[in-house]
């Protein structure tokens, strides 16, 4: 005979704390797994299109750009907040694509588990209610 009996409140409660930890276990080793993947570009990284004139003619540019200076450059170790890129298909701008990708990813991941942490807050708190009755 089977026992159909809900799980008391504080079951389930439990059951659910163990839930959220595990799907944030789940998105941290996602992290991990992507971080472990490739390169992963800088969180202040985007993609910049511009228009570069040529002697015979226009067309378009990329670059990596930095909100600060974090590209090394070949003149005196400075660094800059550029990384050029070239033409739309070369090597440089499809390995750039990806790496601002893989930050996506990431930052979504990031903000599912900020999610999780602030649900993992609300039931440990929620627990206090029965740790009060014992």
């Amino acid at each position: 005979m089977h026992n159909n009996s809900k799980p008391s409140p504080q079951e389930d409660l439990y059951a659910r704390i163990h839930c959220v930890v595990q799907a944030k276990q789940h998105l941290e080793k996602e992290i991990q797994a992507i971080s472990a993947s490739g390169e992963v570009a800088a969180s202040s990284c985007w993609i910049v299109r511009y228009l570069a004139k040529g002697r015979k003619s226009v067309y378009w540019y990329y670059k990596l750009q930095a909100s600060t200076a974090i590209f090394p450059t070949k003149i005196d170790g400075k660094s800059s907040r550029y990384k050029h890129l070239g033409k739309a298909g070369s090597q440089a701008y499809l390995d750039a694509v990806e790496q601002i990708f893989l930050k996506a990813k990431i930052e979504a991941l990031d903000r599912s588990i900020k999610t999780l942490n602030q649900g993992l807050k609300d039931l440990i708190q929620e627990t206090s209610k029965y740790n009060k009755d014992e």
